[in-house]
């Protein structure tokens, strides 16, 4: 069997309002370290594991939601078309980031007809989270 029959890669836009901790948890994730402050910077971060023998390569695209834009401009055409799935970021002490949520829910419904479907996780957290 070839290798590459055992390699997966994955597309993951990481969606939600200004300030919940996209890129706190993407840098979490990838690295296990917690730093404190990030800076307004849109980034696609690249990760390769093994799981179950089978090589994974995720590709994660922590986007930049400024709040000067529209709804229906938070979400380009271009991330949607690149992303096999979609990670909603909202903050649970934040009622206005749920609100951006679900707005961005609700365009990415209405974009897809077009495109076809994307998985999408929803991922509620505190504004606060220690490093330890």
């Amino acid at each position: 069997m070839d290798g590459n029959q055992h390699k997966v890669e994955a597309n993951v836009l990481l969606l939600g309002a200004e300030n919940v901790g996209k890129s706190a948890l993407t840098v979490r994730f990838l690295t296990r370290r917690f730093i404190g402050e990030y800076g307004d910077i849109e980034s696609i971060y690249s990760h390769i594991d093994k799981t179950d023998g089978r090589e994974i390569a995720l590709n994660i695209w922590d986007s930049l939601y400024p709040q000067s834009c529209e709804t229906t401009e938070s979400i380009s055409d271009k991330q949607l078309q690149w992303a096999d799935g979609v990670i909603l970021v909202y903050s649970i002490c934040d009622r206005s980031s749920f609100e951006v949520v679900r707005q961005q829910v609700q365009l990415i419904r209405q974009t897809r007809k077009l495109r076809g479907p994307r998985p999408m996780g929803f991922w509620g957290r505190r504004e606060s989270l220690s490093p330890y």
